[in-house]
């Protein structure tokens, strides 16, 4: 018997798959291969103007070992540092620095500066496993299930902060790797006290990103049967990593809401302007809005006139849409949400979005809109849930396949003679 279903070919009971799709497999292989290559670009002192820049978690994780919250030596650059009572401290959550503290002892034995990259490149590829076995969950087939993973890695804002382990890259990347293993644990055995711990650390790395939890509440709201027993579940170890967040900035700024943002030192003018008017602020929303939705590649002119020459268009450093860098989740349009998973995901990611679009700060210097990241998993997510079929066409393949090539393109636009230009 032979049935031809879209990519497949089944004969007498055997799936095969087309040559064609072969093909593509090998070219997925060869573009993984070439990423490789540029995050280990990245780590070497050609793409880091100054050994040891932008590795503060690293420099903070020296500081825990001592016993101190703030940094005992200048880690590359003060910008960005929060200053408080002539201390430099680091504003955002303690865990990467955290997760880098038994390598770091180590190395400081071995007199090896520990850098970020050695870390997050394991983060990474627990992050490609992670979307690989979401979408594996779900019903797809395993060649559409890398795809899937293949798309959230490279073609999509993502890839700008996995191919460079500077601390504000780092951290998302962390906050990223615990999110998809929240829910991977939700399609799974669905403990909700794991997935409590898991959003509590999240909390420790990027406070916007924890408002996923909300979700997760929701979950149980619709689906549970132990209803109570489940939220102090999900609740109870949430608690307890946020009251460890209050005593850590209480430790530092003596307030257990405040994080430091408000006293960092900032490297661009135009941040520091934006930040008189607020830290938060629906002043800032169009701002945000226009690099998250709007923006696009910058024209490259030769010098004194209009004329393009090459590589003709460069990324913008301030962010570009998310219909540029992300593509493939335009398919979210032609989804229909009527379950409660659905609207759930929705809900959630709007809060998560609502604190993110109202901050003085756009995410500067970054490819895509990276502040995005701390709800792209679930919009991933809400994809993979919503496709019927479970199948990837041809087309919905290419695009993912020409969109990361594309994005490895405007990424190294960002980089001038290894060093990032503005």
């Amino acid at each position: 018997m032979l049935l031809l279903y879209d990519n497949l070919v089944i004969i007498n009971g055997n799936l095969m798959l087309k040559k064609y799709t072969i093909k593509i497999t090998i070219i997925i292989a060869i573009s993984i291969i070439f990423c490789s290559v540029c995050a280990l670009a990245a780590t070497t002192d050609k793409s880091i103007p100054i050994a040891g820049e932008a590795q503060q978690f690293s420099y903070l994780a020296k500081s825990f070992l001592e016993k101190k919250l703030y940094f005992l030596e200048q880690p590359g650059t003060w910008d960005d540092t929060a200053v408080y009572k002539g201390k430099h401290y680091w504003p955002q959550g303690p865990l990467p620095a955290v997760l880098l503290m038994p390598f770091v002892y180590i190395a400081n034995h071995c007199n090896i500066f520990f850098k970020q990259i050695f870390l997050q490149i394991w983060l990474l590829l627990g992050i490609f496993y992670l979307t690989f076995l979401l979408a594996k969950r779900n019903g797809f087939l395993k060649i559409d299930s890398y795809f899937l993973a293949f798309a959230f890695c490279l073609s999509s804002t993502f890839l700008g902060v996995g191919l460079i382990s500077w601390s504000w890259q780092y951290a998302q990347v962390v906050t990223t790797f615990l999110l998809f293993l929240s829910l991977v644990e939700y399609t799974g055995q669905k403990r909700y006290w794991i997935i409590g711990l898991l959003m509590g650390l999240v909390l420790l790395t990027r406070m916007t990103a924890a408002l996923g939890i909300i979700f997760f509440c929701f979950a149980i709201l619709y689906k549970s049967s132990k209803k109570i027993k489940d939220i102090l579940c999900l609740l109870v170890p949430f608690g307890i990593m946020g009251l460890i967040l209050a005593v850590y900035n209480y430790a530092r700024f003596d307030n257990v809401f405040v994080q430091g943002y408000m006293y960092q030192l900032l490297a661009v003018d135009v941040s520091f302007k934006a930040r008189e008017y607020g830290l938060l602020g629906f002043v800032h929303l169009p701002t945000n809005l226009y690099y998250f939705l709007l923006s696009c590649p910058l024209p490259v002119f030769q010098e004194g006139t209009h004329i393009l020459e090459y590589p003709f268009i460069r990324a913008n450093p301030w962010g570009m849409s998310i219909f540029i860098t992300s593509p493939y989740l335009m398919y979210l349009f032609l989804l229909k949400y009527h379950g409660w998973e659905a609207r759930s995901i929705l809900i959630t990611t709007f809060f998560i979005s609502l604190p993110i679009f109202l901050y003085y700060a756009s995410g500067y210097w970054q490819f895509g809109y990276r502040y995005s990241l701390d709800f792209l998993p679930f919009l991933h997510f809400l994809l993979i849930r919503g496709m019927d079929k479970k199948i990837i066409t041809d087309k919905f393949k290419l695009l993912i396949i020409g969109s990361s090539f594309f994005n490895l393109f405007l990424y190294n636009t960002l980089w001038q003679n290894g060093r990032a230009i503005g």
